[in-house]
C-alpha cells in the first residue's frame, strides 16, 4: 500500500523548490495565489473556540517577509481562518493575538501543485545529502515526454539518444554531457516500452 499524497510543504522547501526567495512566496499568497496555514492550540474569537489548521493572511505578516533590511522572525497576528470557511474570525483570547514564527507558516501540496501546473514549472531534482546528481535526467524525461507528445516516437532509437545527448548540451551549465552509452542504458527501457505499445 502506497501512502497518502503529501499534505503540507515548508516555506523553505517550496523557496528551494522554485529558486525563490520567502518574499516572493507571502507576495503571491498576499494576492490571493497561495494560501498560508499554520497549526494552532485553542484560541478563542469571539465565544467560539478555534484549533488546529487554519489559514492566515499574509498580509498581516509581511514585517516577516521584507526584502530590504532584515525581517522578523515572527509576529502577532490578529484573524484566522478556519480551513473551509470563507470569514476571518478575530481572536479575543488571548488578547494580545497569537505568536506566529516563519517557520510555522506552511503552504497546501494540492495549492503548490496547482501553482506548478497552471505556470508549467518544473520542479527542481530532489538532491539527496552529500550527493549532487550529475546529469539532470528527471529533465531530460520531461523533454522525451514533451517531445513524444507533440512529435511522436522517432524512426529509431539512435535518433532519440542523439537528440537526448543534443538536449544536454543546449542546457548544461556546464557543458559536460553523459557518455552516449550512459545514455543508451537510460533510454533502452523507455524505447522498448514505446516499442511495445506499435
Amino acid at each position: 500500500m502506497s501512502l497518502p499524497p503529501r499534505a503540507f510543504y515548508s516555506l523553505t522547501e517550496i523557496s528551494d523548490r522554485w529558486g525563490c526567495v520567502a518574499a516572493d512566496l507571502a507576495g503571491w499568497a498576499a494576492t490571493d495565489h497561495l494560501t498560508l496555514v499554520t497549526s494552532i492550540a485553542s484560541v478563542i474569537c469571539g465565544k467560539q473556540p478555534v484549533a488546529g489548521i487554519v489559514v492566515v493572511t499574509a498580509a498581516d505578516m509581511m514585517r516577516m517577509f521584507r526584502r530590504h533590511g532584515p525581517s522578523d522572525d515572527e509576529c502577532r497576528v490578529f484573524r484566522i481562518r478556519p480551513q473551509g470557511s470563507t470569514e476571518w474570525q478575530y481572536i479575543t483570547e488571548p488578547a494580545d493575538g497569537l505568536l506566529i514564527k516563519i517557520t510555522d507558516l506552511m503552504l497546501l501540496a494540492g495549492e503548490v501543485q496547482k501553482f506548478e501546473d497552471e505556470r508549467d514549472l518544473q520542479r527542481r531534482p530532489f538532491v539527496s545529502p552529500g550527493s549532487a546528481p550529475r546529469y539532470d535526467w528527471e529533465g531530460m524525461n520531461i523533454m522525451l515526454f514533451r517531445r513524444i507528445n507533440d512529435q511522436g516516437v522517432p524512426a529509431t532509437q539512435a535518433e532519440l539518444i542523439a537528440e537526448v545527448q543534443d538536449w544536454f548540451a543546449q542546457t548544461s551549465p556546464t557543458g559536460d554531457i553523459p557518455e552516449e552509452s550512459t545514455t543508451r542504458k537510460k533510454i533502452a527501457p523507455i524505447w522498448r516500452a514505446l516499442r511495445e505499445r506499435e
